[in-house]
């Protein structure tokens, strides 16, 4: 069995983190591959240890990201902190990376930081390069021009020097192969599930959720994920389409689940277009987020149609869907692949009418809302990580041939 090394940008706290990065590496080990997980964290001045072992998996955070973020706060670095980070983050990255014996290095997204150490590892130390491609960062972020240009560069050119790419959607198929990758070398991994997490939904939490936030009788419209305007989801958008949802629904309830830099500007908006059955939770642990999540009677996706919508796969659909709430999402890149048209209501993107039809045809439909809960129960078996991760494994056991 081999050793492989994951090099990540973001903190294994973040939903990519838990939601696919740790699941890949978890199932991985239990494949019998040494797995380490070279990771950036998002307060790392605040780590207790940045070393340990968690089931099997090998971690070090050895950087802070480029962003800090402090409960539901975020924030940016001046350019003098901003360079220090990067430089210090990059080295750090660098030494642990060629520190360890691998055989595999694992790049996941091809960001300046971590791709430097990946590339750095390839060649110093002739290790085989696979590059995990789940986003279209450049576009997706809050960049300046110079950070946008670096991130272009990572993203478009280190996956040319992989010797095997994994991406979650036919954009980012098409988007490389455009870019001279072989279709050979471009490997289909959807984001899972990782089962151990979603099966142990606590019922005895639930119910005191409920009355926490006072839902017993009410029809919840769920959202979870980053209350950030920049993060690609029109949460502003929700709450128009939610005012329509109110006058058709009127014991409807919505509920925004996470924090992000934000969250005050939404709870203004919300104020001044009378919304006054919305719940803001803030920042909620990752692994609470199955709880949230089977208190909505829908989720709701919302989104504008963009190349960065089109580049995503949301957990937030696989994860809906393990848990048996219906979806409403924008008709946006795979979602409609993913889903089969059976276990989500798809609306066009960016239309707060219709984005308000779809949520108010679930809400006053029990039989349909039945339907697509034990849709997603089936088809969200195709979609487990302890499957899905045979895939990574039949390329590790393929190394010596690539």
């Amino acid at each position: 069995m081999a050793i492989i090394t994951f090099l990540a940008s973001l903190s294994l706290e973040s939903p990519n983190g838990i939601g696919r990065y740790f699941p890949i590496a978890k199932e991985l080990v239990k494949k019998g591959h040494h797995v380490n997980i070279i990771a950036l964290h998002h307060n790392f001045k605040s780590l207790k240890e940045k070393s340990f072992v968690k089931e099997g998996v090998d971690i070090y955070y050895v950087g802070q990201m480029q962003v800090l973020k402090i409960n539901d706060t975020k924030i940016y670095l001046n350019k003098l902190q901003l360079i220090k980070t990067v430089f210090l983050s990059t080295l750090k990255m660098c030494l642990k990376s060629l520190s360890l014996k691998s055989d595999v290095i694992y790049l996941f997204k091809p960001q300046p930081i971590n791709g430097t150490a990946a590339l750095l590892t390839k060649l110093l130390k002739r290790k085989k390069l696979f590059v995990d491609c789940d986003d279209y960062e450049a576009l997706s972020n809050k960049l300046s021009k110079l950070e946008k240009a670096a991130f272009m560069l990572f993203e478009d050119k280190l996956p040319k020097l992989a010797d095997k790419v994994t991406i979650h959607n036919s954009f980012l198929k098409e988007r490389y192969q455009n870019l001279g990758i072989k279709e050979k070398n471009l490997i289909y991994l959807p984001n899972g599930i990782d089962v151990e997490r979603f099966e142990n939904v606590d019922e005895d939490k639930i119910l005191k959720l409920k009355e926490e936030f006072n839902l017993k009788d009410k029809k919840v419209v769920l959202y979870f994920g980053s209350l950030s305007l920049k993060s690609g989801h029109t949460i502003d958008l929700l709450l128009k389409s939610f005012v329509l949802v109110k006058r058709k629904i009127k014991n409807s309830v919505l509920m925004l689940v996470g924090g992000g830099e934000d969250i005050e500007l939404l709870k203004k908006y919300s104020n001044n277009l009378g919304i006054n059955s919305i719940i803001f939770t803030g920042r909620v642990d990752a692994n609470e987020i199955p709880n949230y999540i089977k208190l909505g009677d829908v989720t709701v996706d919302p989104i504008e149609d963009s190349f960065a919508n089109r580049a995503r796969s949301p957990l937030k659909i696989v994860e809906s869907m393990a848990l048996g709430v219906p979806v409403v999402t924008g008709d946006v890149g795979d979602r409609r692949k993913i889903t089969k048209g059976k276990t989500a209501v798809l609306v066009k993107a960016g239309d707060k009418k219709e984005l308000a039809e779809g949520i108010i045809k679930i809400l006053s439909d029990d039989k349909l809302a039945k339907k697509i809960s034990e849709d997603s129960l089936k088809l969200v078996k195709n979609y487990q990580w302890r499957k899905l991760t045979n895939i990574v494994h039949n390329l590790i056991d393929s190394n010596n041939s690539l």
